[in-house]
């Protein structure tokens, strides 16, 4: 049986004495050490090939400090676990370590047995760290596969399928161009669904790029339900749309208002039933924020200095479906959360959209939340501000 090499652990601190009473120790419980009397040799023995995999760090060292090197080992993504050692202790300077990525501090002078205990604990978090970055990664990729992989087949199969229903290789009947259109959808739907999730993902990391800037409201509303509208007329079901005749522009993303639009429609429609009624409206009114009055719930994330804007438009889509039970109105804006009654004509779906809906709303300062009785439909509103 192959017997695993001792750790390296490199010790680095300008007190010989110190480095030297550590490393005889740490090699007397079986540790392979090495020592380092300043920073910069010490950055040259971690950068150079030498694979060791922990590092006990003096804080104060001429010319090059040790949270100066420890950041530094951070930026060059060193996967060696830090304990940072100070003979003048305090919780900021702590922090302050914690904060640039070691593992763990200790105030000199510290009991040996101590020290064994906290390199390692301190080596054990560093290997979950570095596991839970390879994961991270991982999902990383996969959006990335997502993003090209999928996508970009996908919408070939749509440009296949829609030469078909056009009959540009040979005459199809009316039945043919429903199935084929019927394909065409849910192709789509499949699209959307991938939008979604990478947009959700660029929100969380902070990488959404957004371009928010003085849109006409109306012009988006009116282009969106219009594409809608032929959807819910094959489906049996009406389409209206109500616009405040004083609509002011407002600052939001053009291409994330589209997607927010069409998320809420695409999800009325699937569970309206035939002969219902889908309503979007959209009004614009001064006055100061009345939560109570507006029944925004307490689940919904108002943003800060929200109560001191005095001007908002107000975008609602009511349908006539199979509503949903006020218990499930929170979680509907969840990531992979979709209610399902089990009856009705409600299709399948990864439970995304609204959950785009709420992160795009949210970035611009907005507030979204439903509302609904279950079996009497449902209403989703969304809260901007207007600027000043």
């Amino acid at each position: 049986m192959a017997v695993s090499p001792p750790q390296k652990i490199l010790i680095v601190d300008d007190d010989a004495d110190m480095a030297t009473a550590l490393k005889l120790y740490l090699e007397e419980e079986g540790y392979d050490t090495s020592v380092a009397n300043d920073g910069k040799t010490a950055l040259e023995m971690m950068l150079g090939g030498n694979r060791f995999s922990q590092v006990l760090l003096d804080i104060s060292m001429p010319n090059l400090d040790g949270i100066t090197v420890l950041k530094l080992l951070r930026d060059s993504n060193c996967d060696a676990s830090v304990i940072m050692m100070s003979g003048h202790g305090s919780e900021d300077l702590a922090v302050e370590c914690m904060k640039n990525g070691a593992e763990d501090y200790i105030s000199k002078p510290f009991a040996m047995a101590d020290l064994l205990q906290r390199i390692k604990r301190a080596r054990n978090h560093r290997l979950t760290l570095i596991e839970k970055m390879r994961l991270e990664q991982e999902k990383e990729d996969f959006y990335l596969m997502l993003s090209h992989d999928l996508k970009n087949p996908m919408t070939a199969v749509i440009g296949s399928i829609d030469i078909i229903r056009e009959g540009r290789l040979g005459p199809v009947n009316e039945e043919q161009i429903e199935y084929l259109q019927s394909a065409i959808d849910s192709c789509n739907e499949v699209i959307t669904m991938i939008n979604n999730l990478l947009d959700i993902r660029r929100f969380e990391a902070g990488k959404m790029p957004l371009a928010i800037r003085h849109c006409n409201l109306e012009e988006i509303i009116r282009k969106v339900v219009a594409q809608f509208s032929q959807t819910a007329e094959h489906d049996g079901i009406r389409l209206s749309l109500n616009l405040d005749s004083s609509l002011p522009d407002i600052a939001i993303d053009q291409k994330a208002m589209v997607r927010i639009m069409g998320n809420l429609l695409g999800n009325s429609l699937k569970f309206t039933p035939l002969g219902g009624e889908i309503v979007v409206t959209c009004d614009y009114f001064e006055n100061s924020l009345d939560t109570q009055r507006l029944r925004i719930p307490i689940y919904a994330s108002i943003p800060k200095h929200f109560s001191e804007i005095t001007r908002f438009v107000r975008i609602r889509v009511r349908d006539s479906g199979i509503g949903i039970p006020s218990q499930e109105l929170k979680r509907i804006f969840d990531r992979y959360e979709q209610y399902r009654s089990g009856s009705g004509r409600e299709q399948g779906g990864a439970g995304l959209g609204l959950a785009f809906c709420k992160w795009a709303v949210e970035s611009f300062d907005g507030v979204i939340w439903a509302e609904s009785e279950n079996g009497k439909g449902s209403e989703i509103i969304i809260l901007l501000p207007c600027s000043e």
